[in-house]
């Protein structure tokens, strides 16, 4: 297996569109078309995120080897992130568009390092 290799500077922006904001959420707009990879982004607060379509998705974190999961609609994942936040890329690596919707909960992580993420099990 291949380990990601060149990693940019990891942005801040999360997803393509902030569709909603308020003192306690941040809900962001992630599509993504056959082929097309997020930018490295780093979250610095919890979140979780439902996938809007049945998608094949790559997801790369640096300095480990990429990960092709496939995921049915509905999919619902928790993440809970530390003090050192988490910095990743997905990649639609499927044949049809991908879509999600993200919640960031604003504010301190609810804990001091990462906790394993909490899923709805809708994974194949």
């Amino acid at each position: 297996m291949e380990v990601s290799a060149k990693v940019r500077e990891p942005t801040d922006r999360i997803g393509r569109e902030v569709l909603f904001e308020n003192g306690r959420v941040r809900v962001w707009d992630m599509p993504l078309a056959p082929g097309e990879s997020s930018d490295f982004h780093h979250h610095v607060h919890d979140y979780l995120f439902i996938y809007v379509v049945d998608s094949r998705l790559e997801i790369n974190v640096p300095g480990e080897s990429p990960v092709v999961r496939e995921f049915a609609q509905g999919f619902v994942q928790v993440n809970v992130v530390g003090v050192d936040g988490l910095t990743h890329q997905i990649k639609n690596v499927g044949t049809t568009a991908h879509r999600q919707i993200l919640v960031e909960f604003l504010g301190p992580s609810a804990s001091t390092t990462p906790l394993p993420p909490e899923t709805n099990g809708r994974a194949h």
